[in-house]
């Protein structure tokens, strides 16, 4: 006898609940590391099957899961096969791996390896951004295509994700390295050995420097998120430095590069409030231009956020929509706002705060979203 499709839909209810159980009882941070347990499994461009797949995954692949969505769908990193679309117009390119954003809230479009499809929006560029190139833009074409942008997502359905390698392909693993080792005993080529060596060697350098990479992105949005005053990129221009040099891969280099840039970007937000400090004050003229540059400080000083405005609770009917809001001075909505897992919003509700997490676009509400991973007050200073 065949399920009935109530049946089957419990059972799948079942198996995500399962999975959202396990990650809690596990006590897991995010993000973590998760492998796919099926074949041909659809990765999509957002939390719902009506959202069209950006590529598959197979059996034993990893993913970086960062958010458990509404409905069992996670939130991962884009996988390595992963690109985005950008209006060619809007790019000026510095090289064969570099571009440079021309223009202000240039749209990335969340690219698709079956189709031309470029519908959905989840992040929107700034000018003098530095992007990635996927591949050299070609001459005639109106799109480039580029690695996705800080703060894409992909999602992948919870049921066919777990959080161990699946056993059958452990034991594959392990009896292929029992047949390495006899293969060797019988007179493989010991140099072809080496060669293999050297490739998984340089492959875990790689992806090493990378992760180092990683960290001094997360060190400085640490940095930025206090105050202004205590702000030092010393130590982290010269890490970021030193993993350039011996970058050899076009996603190293880009990656150094980019973050290089952010750097530059704050240390001249830090060096314009300093100036701005010492600035003595003589005569009523003279007051009024300290007062334009301290409001112009003021906006430097947001730069160091993803995000500033009055918190506002949302009151919605919408499943799954965004929690709260950031409100501009008016009262209009500046960007949609959502809690990390362990980030709580509530004690800052109506209070005036920057905040810093992973940016998206919220296509059918036309405005930005973050889920936010650090809060700053800032009500006292702006006082």
């Amino acid at each position: 006898m065949f399920p009935s499709r109530t049946m089957w839909r419990r059972a799948c209810v079942a198996a995500v609940i399962s999975i959202f159980q396990v990650g809690l009882a596990l006590g897991l941070d995010f993000p973590y590391v998760a492998y796919v347990n099926s074949t041909d499994v659809y990765v999509r461009s957002g939390p719902g099957r009506d959202y069209y797949p950006t590529g598959k995954l197979q059996k034993g692949e990893q993913v970086e899961v960062y958010r458990h969505d509404p409905g069992g769908w996670l939130a991962v990193r884009p996988p390595r096969s992963s690109f985005s679309w950008v209006s060619s117009r809007h790019l000026d390119k510095l090289d064969d791996h570099l571009a440079v954003v021309n223009s202000e809230r240039v749209v990335a479009r969340v690219g698709s390896a079956f189709s031309d499809v470029r519908d959905v929006i989840q992040v929107r560029l700034d000018r003098d951004e530095k992007v990635e190139l996927a591949e050299p833009p070609a001459a005639d074409s109106p799109w480039c295509k580029i690695s996705p942008p800080a703060g894409e997502f992909r999602w992948i359905f919870a049921k066919y994700v777990d959080h161990e390698l699946p056993p059958d392909l452990v034991a594959d693993q392990r009896e292929a390295g029992a047949d390495d080792r006899a293969g060797l005993s019988k007179g493989e080529d010991e140099s072809d050995a080496q060669h293999n060596e050297a490739l998984r060697a340089e492959v875990a350098g790689e992806v090493a420097r990378l992760r180092g990479l990683e960290h001094i992105d997360m060190e400085l949005s640490a940095i930025v998120a206090q105050d202004i005053s205590q702000w030092s990129f010393d130590e982290l221009r010269g890490r970021a430095q030193e993993a350039l040099e011996p970058a050899q891969g076009p996603l190293e280099r880009g990656r150094a590069s980019v973050l290089l840039d952010k750097l530059a970007r704050f240390d001249d937000i830090k060096r314009r409030h300093d100036a701005l400090a010492k600035a003595p004050l003589r005569g009523a003229e003279s007051a009024t231009r300290v007062g334009a540059d301290l409001r112009q400080a003021r906006r430097a000083q947001d730069e160091r956020f993803d995000g500033v405005g009055r918190l506002s609770p949302v009151v919605s009917q919408r499943t799954g929509g965004p929690q709260y809001a950031l409100l501009d001075e008016s009262g209009a909505v500046r960007s949609f706002v959502t809690p990390a897992p362990g980030v709580n919003l509530r004690p800052f509700v109506d209070k005036q705060i920057g905040v810093n997490g992973q940016r998206g676009y919220l296509t059918d509400l036309q405005r930005q979203h973050i889920s936010v991973q650090r809060i700053s007050l800032l009500e006292t200073q702006r006082r």
